[in-house]
C-alpha cells in the first residue's frame, strides 16, 4: 500500500490491547478520574443514535458524572470483555472490535454490547478515541 510503512502488528496489538483493558479497569473503578486519563481528546461516542463529543477531561468527567451514579443505580457493579479483535491495525491506529458485558456484584450479566473502539497513539501514549455501540441484549 502505498505511504505506508513497515510495523511490528504483533506488538501495536498488544499496546493497543492493554489500553483497551485499561480503559475498562478505570471503569470498572467507578473513578472517572481514573477512567478519563485512558481516554484521549476530543473523546468521540456514538450511541442510541447519537453523537457526543467532550474537548476536554474536565467537561467528560462533568459530563459523565449522572450516566455513572444511573449505572451503579442499576446494579451495575463492573463489566467484562466477551470477545476482542483488531480488524484494522496500523502503526498508530487500531480499530477494536468488541462485545462486552455489564455485570453485577455476583457476576450476573445485565446486558451485551456490541462495540467498535478506536484506539490512538498520542504522544507516546495509547489511549481510546472514540466508542460505537449498541446494546444487542
Amino acid at each position: 500500500m502505498a505511504g505506508s510503512s513497515a510495523f511490528d502488528r504483533t506488538g501495536v496489538e498488544k499496546e493497543a490491547r492493554a489500553a483497551l483493558d485499561a480503559f475498562l479497569d478505570g471503569l470498572n473503578s467507578h473513578d472517572l478520574e481514573t477512567w478519563t486519563r485512558t481516554l484521549h481528546f476530543p473523546q468521540i461516542r456514538v450511541h442510541e443514535g447519537a453523537v457526543t463529543v467532550w474537548q476536554e477531561p474536565e467537561e467528560y468527567i462533568r459530563g459523565s458524572q449522572a450516566e455513572l451514579e444511573a449505572l451503579l443505580a442499576s446494579g451495575w457493579h463492573r463489566s467484562a470483555w466477551d470477545e476482542v479483535e483488531f480488524p484494522q491495525v496500523s502503526a498508530d491506529q487500531v480499530h477494536a472490535q468488541v462485545r462486552f458485558s455489564r455485570l453485577d456484584a455476583e457476576g450476573r450479566r445485565l446486558a451485551v454490547f456490541d462495540s467498535v473502539y478506536v484506539l490512538t497513539r498520542q504522544d507516546g501514549r495509547w489511549g481510546v478515541l472514540a466508542r460505537i455501540g449498541y446494546e444487542v441484549s
